[in-house]
């Protein structure tokens, strides 16, 4: 019998594909029932499944911008290559989401319907609808559609980084490869759907760097920087001026290397980003920046991490829906714009002096 051809579509941000990798990888490793196609929207995105050698039906469709038409036009040209199953993997809760995948017309098709805009995003589209349930992370969710298609419970969740560039030629040329230690910082995020106000302050993360320098004059600090990520490192740079010579900036660098150098990091100090969650996988010890967003749908999977937060009675007010990001308490984000850089750093040091 021949494999079943699966499509899924990876059409969000690094972090909802590194979240869903588990479950992928556990319908890669039957490749007498599976064959799999990865639909993308992203570069990052694309290099990321493509070095986890998944699959080698990997694609990038730069959909974002594409008129109505060429983008239906994109869907009846899947159609016509008859996938028996196709997935639309947590968090992507849009209404184009589930069109895109009713046009593809797979035999079998699997969604989710969310708390937020349960109706109007048309779940129903899909044959298979599985209920969010809040209590649980975007990795067990995304599980939960691969258990139902290979029959298969307890399925491993760890997350993992495959097929990694080797980093000590970068960190030699720039020299960090003595750093102690080494911290890297993604001060950014995807600013689709306005997520960059979930951000901390640029000013913040400077100022963090200043007093962390003072305190190890050894630490070294490496800014990772993607296509939107310019202005905040520069203004990261002039915040730290002080620090000249502390700090490197990793520009628009391959994932694979992206990834390598993340891991030969004593600590990792990130928004609620795509990175982040590469830490994640790469299993380095992650101070998790938090404001609206919820810890408990996308925090740091299964590494050693503190999430820092304010707590405040209105956070987390972000829901998974097609919505972009507003402080719904006219706070102008206070809970992650006023997040104390003391409370970040006592989080830094306290991984810090966990490790030999």
């Amino acid at each position: 019998m021949k494999p079943q051809r699966v499509l899924i579509f990876c059409l969000s941000g690094l972090g909802d594909a590194i979240l869903a990798s588990p479950a992928i990888a556990a319908l890669a490793a039957q490749p007498d029932r599976f064959k799999l196609t990865l639909l993308t929207m992203f570069g990052s995105v694309t290099e990321y499944l493509r070095d986890q050698q998944f699959t080698d039906d990997v694609r990038l469709e730069k959909l974002l911008g594409m008129s109505k038409f060429t983008i239906f036009q994109s869907a009846r040209a899947l159609r016509r290559e008859r996938f028996d199953i196709s997935i639309v993997p947590y968090a992507m809760n849009r209404l184009g989401y589930n069109v895109f995948s009713r046009v593809v017309n797979a035999r079998q098709r699997i969604g989710f319907r969310y708390q937020r805009q349960p109706v109007i995003n048309l779940p129903g589209l899909n044959q298979i609808v599985l209920d969010e349930d809040p209590a649980l992370h975007a990795v067990e969710e995304n599980l939960r559609w691969a258990t139902l298609l290979t029959g298969q419970k307890n399925l491993p969740d760890d997350l993992c980084y495959r097929n990694q560039a080797d980093a000590t030629a970068y960190l030699r040329q720039h020299g960090l490869d003595a750093a102690a230690p080494l911290i890297g910082i993604h001060a950014a995020c995807n600013s689709l759907k306005n997520q960059h106000r979930r951000c901390w302050p640029a000013f913040q993360f400077g100022e963090f760097i200043r007093q962390f320098s003072r305190e190890r004059p050894g630490a070294r600090f490496l800014l990772f920087e993607g296509p939107t990520d310019t202005e905040i490192n520069t203004t990261l740079l002039a915040a730290t001026a002080e620090a000249r010579g502390a700090v490197n900036v990793a520009k628009m660098l391959p994932m694979r290397l992206v990834a390598a150098l993340i891991r030969r990091c004593h600590l990792f100090v990130s928004n609620d980003s795509g990175l982040m969650h590469t830490a994640a996988a790469c299993k380095v010890p992650t101070v998790a920046i938090y404001g609206p967003t919820n810890p408990v749908w996308d925090r740091p999977w299964k590494t050693e991490a503190i999430i820092v937060t304010r707590r405040l009675p209105c956070s987390p007010c972000f829901y998974y829906s097609s919505r972009p990001l507003d402080c719904v308490a006219k706070l102008d984000y206070a809970c992650v714009r006023d997040l104390p850089v003391a409370d970040v750093k006592r989080a830094a040091l306290q991984l810090l002096g966990k490790q030999p």
